[in-house]
């Protein structure tokens, strides 16, 4: 592909612009709900997880189930009482923060916490899509781990590695649920804030700081400060030179080919630049929840600044809110 770019490298990077070009193109021709977390999953999986096993398709299954008792609590009138509600959510988030610390449980985790922000928050804004958004997104996960799959046998590794099972945590119990807690406490007062008040227009900025407030339930956050502006201007940048780019010419196929150009820079960073792999891949993240509902049906909306601003936002809160946890811990 490039002359500093070895063999393994290339087929790589081949599979993630392949696969997440792929999830892309279908979130954008065939419109159905939360279809952008399909690519956004997609590339989560391929560059957290090199390795394919049965044991992916488990934490799958384990997530449609966990998709079904939510929906079903939220259906049953739960958010209507505020504080049980509150509470529930509240351990339902720490238990998803403590399992993301354990390789093993990583991918479910995901799901979860995206569940426990998306699924009781259209209750807020419209409960009769409720049902839509949970199977929207379920369709949407069984989606992203088919292609995740897919992508390995079509670009496998080089050499056969045997899987041995997941490697265990390099955290004791207390330090895992000392994380847990830690990103605990900088997601649920924002989190409590959203729901108790239901202000539905800010929750992009709540799903922004749970899913980044992930990676702070590692045990590395000396440097979480400095990942979280670099990773969040980088994905904000992309995605308003895509925004401005695709406004010249607003046509579905220039959508798709900025998009792609977009996976392509990315991808081709995340392998040639493992260093600073974890930047680029928030960086995706950040970028697809950008460009929001407009990777469903290829058009742009008027949200799209005052996505960008909510970001900005997001930034500012995980900054404070991550220096203050550790200035106290260094005390």
């Amino acid at each position: 592909m490039f002359d500093n770019i070895n063999q393994a490298q290339e087929r790589r990077i081949l599979r993630y612009i392949t696969t997440v070009g792929i999830a892309t193109f279908l979130a954008l021709w065939f419109n159905w709900p939360l279809a952008f977390c399909t690519p956004l999953l997609t590339a989560k999986f391929i560059t957290d997880k090199p390795q394919f096993h049965i044991l992916h398709v488990k934490q799958l299954g384990y997530a449609l189930i966990s998709t079904a008792i939510i929906g079903f609590l939220i259906s049953s009138g739960l958010p209507e009482y505020k504080i049980a509600f509150l509470a529930m959510l509240s351990l339902g988030m720490l238990w998803a923060y403590y399992l993301f610390t354990d390789p093993k449980w990583v991918m479910f985790a995901t799901f979860l916490m995206i569940e426990l922000i998306l699924l009781p928050s259209v209750t807020i804004i419209d409960q009769g899509v409720a049902i839509d958004v949970g199977v929207g997104f379920a369709f949407s996960g069984v989606l992203a781990v088919a292609l995740y799959a897919l992508s390995h046998v079509y670009f496998p590794e080089e050499e056969e590695v045997e899987f041995n099972g997941f490697p265990p945590s390099p955290l004791t119990d207390e330090m895992r649920w000392a994380a847990a807690i830690r990103a605990w406490k900088i997601s649920f007062p924002l989190v409590c804030f959203y729901f108790y008040f239901q202000l539905s227009q800010i929750l992009l900025t709540v799903a922004f700081v749970m899913i980044l407030s992930l990676m702070a339930s590692s045990d590395k956050t000396g440097k979480a400060a400095l990942f979280f502006t670099m990773s969040n201007i980088l994905g904000g940048l992309l995605a308003f030179i895509a925004f401005v780019t695709i406004s010249l010419v607003p046509n579905m196929y220039i959508y798709m080919l900025v998009i792609l150009v977009i996976i392509a820079i990315i991808g081709t960073k995340i392998y040639t630049d493992p260093t600073k792999a974890p930047i680029y891949v928030t960086a995706f993240t950040g970028f697809t929840v950008l460009m929001g509902t407009s990777m469903s049906n290829g058009a742009l909306d008027d949200k799209f600044y005052v996505r960008i601003f909510q970001l900005f936002l997001v930034l500012l809160y995980m900054l404070f809110m991550t220096y203050f946890f550790e200035s106290r811990e260094r005390k």
